[in-house]
């Protein structure tokens, strides 16, 4: 996947694209689409189909891989920020959850999710985040966690 920017709309700045913002590499990419929703707030998109990482067809995607899309966001929105005033992406680490809430079992093949993350005050390098996943054709809310993580000062790639 490219490294430059994607498209964005008139009113808001080019996004990277995720491959950018996230210490991580394919095929462990799992998000799609990162964009920030304001100084605190990120969102990102899981399109589900039988190529999906983790799919199980017919069902889809179970749920408890949410709380991985929902990391993933977590760490984009520390990565947005980063490449915004021109700091290397760093590598985090979540340190746990707080009630992984699910509606359902699996995140059904052919559905998209909008998975947004808001920060709560950070204390140097430990941040607290909700979480929220929606099914976006319905406004279904299907989990919900608050999750902790730490982010290391030295960049992805260093020991």
């Amino acid at each position: 996947m490219s490294v430059t920017s994607r498209q964005a709309p008139a009113d808001r700045e080019p996004r990277p694209c995720v491959d950018v913002v996230l210490p991580h590499a394919r095929p462990m990419i799992l998000i799609e689409d990162v964009s920030s929703r304001g100084p605190g707030n990120t969102r990102s998109t899981v399109r589900i189909h039988e190529g999906t990482m983790f799919c199980e067809a017919p069902h889809g995607v179970p749920a408890y891989v949410g709380l991985e899309y929902i990391a993933q966001t977590v760490a984009a929105h520390a990565g947005l920020r980063a490449h915004r005033a021109g700091e290397p992406v760093r590598v985090g680490f979540l340190l746990g959850t707080r009630r992984y809430d699910c509606a359902v079992a699996h995140f059904p093949l052919g559905s998209e999710l909008t998975i947004d993350v808001v920060a709560t005050p950070e204390v140097e390098t430990i941040s607290k985040f909700a979480g929220v996943i929606v099914d976006a054709a319905t406004g279904n809310e299907l989990a919900r966690c608050a999750v902790t993580v730490y982010v290391r000062r030295g960049v992805a790639g260093e020991p």
